[in-house]
């Protein structure tokens, strides 16, 4: 069986770091599974209970879904005032809800926290590693923090340094074998 694998960048920035390192994790993903990039942070309301009803806003419903259907997510995300980038925010907002019911309850996620500084997303991750376990997520792999990524992906191909596919190829694998592990 192969596995679907979901990348989301937590960058809306064309061009973004994070989003180009979600690009060349596709070339490290172990065999047996399907990886993809997806865009599901763009295009969604801000978080407002009032809509959050059963028949959620179209985009939330779509991204909801999306998340569902995947085997597990990586969450690539940069570091925006010592914080998580609000659209990333918005979209673990969206998922985890109803509270128990929804679609990251049991799936495996991984986080990779990048950017040019020397922090490489820490803040960000750190946030992320605690609230995804609350919200019923599979936290998998090891903290992942990737800084002067900017120093580390070329520019031409994309591809990323072998001191960044390391981490990043230890972090697919263990997302694929957290996927291929039942629950319970």
């Amino acid at each position: 069986m192969t596995l679907n694998l979901l990348a989301v960048s937590g960058s809306l920035r064309s061009g973004s770091f994070c989003t180009r390192l979600a690009n060349a994790a596709g070339s490290l993903v172990p065999d047996g599974a399907h990886y993809e990039v997806a865009d599901l942070v763009r295009g969604l309301p801000l978080y407002d209970q009032d809509l959050d009803v059963e028949a959620a806003p179209e985009p939330v419903m779509r991204v909801r879904d999306r998340l569902a259907v995947a085997d597990g997510v990586l969450l690539i995300t940069p570091e925006y005032n010592y914080g998580v980038p609000g659209g990333l925010k918005n979209l673990v907002d969206w998922a985890s809800r109803p509270f128990g019911k929804h679609c990251l309850v049991g799936k495996p996620v991984a986080v990779v926290g990048c950017g040019p500084s020397s922090r490489g997303g820490r803040a960000s991750v750190e946030y992320l590693r605690m609230v995804l376990p609350a919200l019923g997520a599979l936290l998998v792999g090891d903290e992942v923090l990737l800084p002067k990524i900017d120093q580390h992906l070329d520019p031409d191909s994309g591809a990323a340094s072998d001191e960044v596919a390391a981490p990043l190829r230890a972090t697919l694998l263990a997302l694929v074998d957290a996927a291929r592990t039942p629950a319970g």
